[in-house]
């Protein structure tokens, strides 16, 4: 009977034999470590590599080139870019080594041009176990940085110095082909009255066609034009927004000032003068109230203004009507204050002299005696005269008192008169009375400084009798009329 199989022992020992006759047919350099031959190439996604444009001076987005191994094992030693511009180029390191068939890695590479252009190097893969190295062009373009402010320039027109400050918004818009990032935004020239305030250009990069904006605040400080640039710096490159204002405000003055009234009489006032109060700034005045101020405001009176009726508008007017009435002797000093809104207030100084009456009259007193009633006196002249330093206004003459009617004043040479230094003028009065009786009145010439009078006085003394016819009849008489009649 047959046995399906052999011997356990015997079995072992045809396999043994079996293996040392292949082994002896095998040659020994198969038996050592496997070499990597030349293989199939990698190949590489994107293909050909080219990295993001990118803005000069500044790293650009990094790409992931993706490296294939479609064949035989491969060992990567290492992945480099070489080339004359591979220093514009930049790589975070890949993830390449032992790659089986079918196998990737990655390898990150983007740009950081310092001038702009199109720029290429090579990304070269080299292999440990001879086998020969690989490359890969790699290229990227690189352009200057471009943006554009929106307005691109501002006029803040003229506003108030030292009270009035106003700010607008700039955009700012990148217009470039690539990502860019604000380093700078500042006032050149004249920085002191232009301020940048609120802005988000420091949130980060701005891709091609978006935007960020930046306030800008103008506060003059003088009567003056000013101007500068709102520059933003991206890298090296400048890009500005022109900007310009005006400081302004009312500048108010009297045409006249110090105004003089000159020299008058105590008690006589002189005549309503006007006084103009001129606008010669670029900006509207306001006034809320006029008064006259100062140690002598009662020798001065404001009788009327247009000053605080409306704003006073650039180089326009506005009157205010004085007179000056001496109240005493000596030199006189006030001031016309208009108070406004800030800037728009003002002072007018305002002079005069008070001169002290040196007006006589001669008699001051003068007793007609008497007179018969119905009957004139001789006229008595009164001799008005000026011993002061000044001219002196004279005004009316009259006759006032009790008995004003039993005078009449029958010559005036005063009345309207300017009397000089030295000068007379004369009045002549009869004494006219009515009636019998003691008659007094006074004379009044009013003038610069009160009045001048005299005492006059008379008495009125009753007219004779005349004696009476008889009415009797006279016999001769009647007999004659009677026969006459007939």
């Amino acid at each position: 009977m047959n046995k399906p199989f052999a011997e356990p022992k015997m079995l072992a020992s045809t396999v043994l034999v079996l293996l040392l006759t292949a082994a002896a047919l095998i040659p020994a350099r198969a038996l050592a470590a496997p070499v990597e031959g030349p293989g199939s190439p990698l190949t590489v996604e994107p293909s050909p590599i080219v990295v993001p444009t990118t803005t000069t001076g500044y790293n650009g987005a990094a790409i992931e080139a993706q490296i294939t191994n479609p064949g035989e094992d491969a060992n990567i030693d290492k992945v480099t870019l070489e080339g004359p511009e591979a220093g514009e180029f930049f790589s975070n390191g890949s993830s390449c080594g032992y790659l089986g068939e079918g196998q990737k890695c990655g390898f990150q590479l983007g740009l950081k041009p310092s001038s702009a252009g199109l720029k290429q190097a090579t990304m070269v893969v080299t292999f440990q176990g001879g086998r020969s190295p690989e490359s890969f062009p790699v290229s990227g373009e690189a352009v200057e940085p471009q943006f554009s402010f929106s307005p691109d320039s501002y006029d803040f027109g003229v506003r108030q110095i030292h009270r009035e400050s106003v700010s607008t918004y700039f955009q700012l818009t990148n217009t470039g082909a690539a990502l860019a990032q604000v380093n700078n935004l500042e006032i050149q020239g004249d920085n002191n009255v232009f301020w940048t305030g609120n802005s988000n250009c420091w949130s980060g990069p701005l891709n091609p066609g978006d935007s960020c904006y930046v306030e800008v605040s103008f506060g003059p400080q003088d009567h003056d034009a000013y101007s500068a640039q709102l520059r933003a710096v991206v890298n090296s490159s400048v890009f500005t927004a022109t900007l310009s204002g005006e400081g302004g405000g009312p500048i108010v003055g009297a045409l006249q000032n110090p105004f003089d009234f000159g020299a008058f009489t105590v008690g006589s006032q002189s005549s309503v003068r006007t006084i103009e109060i001129a606008n010669s700034g670029n900006l509207p005045a306001a006034f809320f109230i006029a008064v006259i101020a100062g140690g002598d405001s009662g020798s001065f009176r404001l009788l009327d203004e247009s000053c605080t009726a409306a704003e006073l508008l650039p180089g326009a007017t506005c009157t205010a009507h004085v007179r000056f009435a001496p109240q005493d002797p000596g030199p006189k000093l006030a001031r016309l204050a208009l108070f406004g809104d800030g800037d728009s207030g003002t002072m007018v100084f305002l002079e005069g002299e008070g001169v002290g009456t040196a007006v006589t009259m001669t008699p001051q007193a003068f007793d007609f005696g008497a007179a018969t009633s119905g009957t004139r006196s001789p006229a008595q002249t009164f001799v008005v005269r000026n011993d002061g330093d000044g001219a002196v206004e004279m005004g009316s003459v009259s006759i006032v008192g009790a008995n004003l009617g039993q005078f009449q004043v029958t010559g005036d040479e005063c009345t309207g008169v300017a009397l000089g230094p030295e000068g007379e003028c004369l009045v002549r009065v009869r004494f006219t009375p009515t009636s019998a009786g003691a008659k007094v009145a006074t004379l009044r010439v009013n003038g610069e400084g009160g009045a001048h009078a005299a005492a006059l006085s008379g008495q009125g003394k009753p007219r004779k009798k005349k004696a009476q016819a008889s009415h009797a009849p006279r016999k001769i008489g009647l007999f004659s009329q009677r026969i006459a009649n007939r």
